[in-house]
């Protein structure tokens, strides 16, 4: 996809271990419906998909792509 910068490409719910992967939105406007659904839900950086095994943020951009992040990934 033409402009998509983000550095962590899969996630998945629930702890690092977690084999419940997360599909990342793409879309600014796609956001608050994707924040309530996962009201209660956390997303990490999934150890089994090779990640750093840490929390992960939702960001919200209008510019670019939206994305989950963690400051250390």
């Amino acid at each position: 996809m033409r402009g998509d910068r983000r550095q962590i490409q899969t996630a998945v719910l629930g702890g690092a271990d977690s084999e419940e992967p997360l599909m990342l939105l793409l879309e600014a406007i796609e956001l608050d419906a994707f924040r309530c659904r996962h009201e209660h839900d956390t997303f990490w950086c999934g150890l089994l998909l090779g990640g750093c095994g840490l929390q992960l943020t939702t960001k919200l951009y209008t510019d670019r792509v939206c994305s989950l992040s963690s400051s250390a990934c």
